[in-house]
């Protein structure tokens, strides 16, 4: 049976009605703002393949896989990142990969000077010989002078420079010790695609061949090369150090890495993307600091190991070997042409003026 209620009236019933309104208005606004979620977690993913060398076990290798793991963490309100890691050399040699960077073909790599170098020649200023005379030194001028100097060179290139990062000094390695420069005459040595490492070997009058990095180590199994230049970690971890048994530690050049970006990919990107993206791969200081610490672990595991021979100059070999490469820079500069020269007098220029903050700090000591 159904019983009215006496207090009932047009005034009550308006006031059910409005709330009823203001109900359903409530239920109507959640389901449009759980719709919108839906919406936005059924958005297709932001697609990002990247291409690199990084061998198993390394600092790279660690700093992509972090990489990758920060872009998978999903943030609601943004676009999910799909990353896939080409860092074995699947995408080809350094050029090969950066050629299909600024086609967008890849999205994102990382190269050392020698392999980015043939897409802006300029990058092979920096690998001119006995520049730096500490990682401090060479870390500063990278970070405050010659970052802001080759972005703009990279946009050119349709790529985004994201920062540097890390490779390492390089020594020069064969099958028989190369302790004086002479000592390279007419030895057959591997060369990067770089202007800098041609002008070295070239100074040295070796017979030099220019090949990718991975041919490498087939090239010194046949006799192809039987030597080169080359950073402490890839000659311990690549194989290097088993065709080649004997590495001269000359630290001629420093090689940086470096993080790109293709610009037509990263320019599409919201803002709130670009940020995450850039923020995902470790601080130039961190990947520098991951790599230095291996390079000097795996130092002092060559330097036991039987059938490796480590070389340390002597002052008078160092001199040596800086009198031989000391017009190098000079080459470099002849070949690339343009703003090359600029770019050496800019490197010279924050070289100074951070061996005067440091003279400064010495003499308040004193």
């Amino acid at each position: 049976m159904f019983y009215r209620n006496r207090a009932t009236g047009p005034h009550t019933a308006g006031l059910v009605m409005i709330i009823s309104r203001s109900v359903f208005l409530g239920i109507l606004s959640l389901a449009i703002v759980s719709l919108a979620h839906g919406a936005d977690d059924e958005r297709d993913p932001i697609k990002l393949t990247v291409g690199a060398f990084a061998a198993p076990g390394t600092p790279w290798d660690t700093d992509w896989q972090t990489f990758q793991k920060n872009l998978d963490q999903k943030i609601l309100g943004e676009p999910d990142f799909k990353v896939k890691l080409l860092i074995r050399g699947e995408a080809g040699g350094e050029p090969v990969t950066m050629t299909n960077i600024r086609r967008n073909r890849l999205q994102f790599g990382g190269f050392s000077i020698g392999g980015a170098s043939a897409v802006i020649p300029e990058l092979s200023v920096l690998l001119s010989p006995y520049v730096f005379d500490s990682v401090e030194e060479l870390d500063y001028v990278m970070d405050n002078f010659m970052l802001d100097i080759f972005q703009p060179l990279f946009a050119e290139k349709g790529l985004i420079l994201i920062r540097w990062v890390e490779i390492g000094w390089l020594h020069m390695y064969g099958k028989k010790p190369l302790l004086l420069p002479q000592d390279a005459a007419g030895y057959r040595l591997r060369s990067q695609a770089s202007e800098a490492s041609q002008a070295v070997i070239a100074a040295l009058k070796g017979d030099m061949l220019q090949m990718p990095f991975h041919d490498l180590i087939p090239a010194l199994q046949t006799g192809l090369v039987e030597g080169g230049e080359t950073n402490v970690v890839l000659y311990s971890v690549t194989g290097i150090s088993n065709e080649a048994s004997d590495l001269v530690l000359t630290h001629h050049a420093y090689d940086t890495g470096m993080i790109v970006a293709s610009k037509k990919w990263y320019d599409s990107l919201s803002p709130q993307s670009q940020q995450r993206v850039y923020n995902a791969f470790p601080s130039s200081d961190g990947a520098r600091a991951g790599v230095r610490k291996m390079a000097s672990a795996l130092l002092d595991m060559l330097k036991v190991k039987p059938n490796v021979t480590v070389h340390e100059l002597s002052p008078d070999q160092l001199k040596l070997w800086k009198e031989a490469l000391k017009n190098n820079h000079q080459e470099i500069i002849r070949k690339i042409g343009g703003n090359a020269d600029d770019i050496y007098q800019a490197m010279m220029a924050g070289r100074k003026v951070y061996r005067d903050m440091i003279s400064a700090r010495r003499a308040e000591y004193e």
